[in-house]
């Protein structure tokens, strides 16, 4: 487990639910980054499915997009946003916004 999640995911083997919070914490984090740059919501097609990967948490990276993936809509985009850094209080520094492919 990466250092930036080791905190958040050893709670008595609870990940999935530690997972999840930090999913909800990603999406208003990342709500908040679009309000910032509104250059950047044209590269998310509408009711695209948001898969989180940050960097150097592989675990939660396999889990976000695994069960992302399969709750996914047939037809419905998706897109892959990796997080590389963050500032002091929890707020995205350096995104990156991906397609995925079909």
């Amino acid at each position: 487990m990466g250092a930036l999640c080791e905190s958040l995911f050893t709670e008595g083997g609870q990940t999935v639910k530690a997972y999840s919070r930090f999913v909800a914490m990603l999406g208003s984090e990342f709500h908040r980054y679009l309000m910032q740059h509104p250059e950047k919501v044209k590269q998310i097609p509408g009711n695209a499915l948001v898969i989180f990967q940050v960097e150097g948490e592989e675990n939660f990276n396999r889990w976000s997009q695994e069960t992302a993936l399969k709750n996914r809509e047939k037809g419905q985009p998706a897109v892959y946003i990796s997080v590389r850094s963050w500032r002091e209080q929890p707020s995205l520094d350096v995104v990156r916004i991906k397609r995925a492919v079909a």
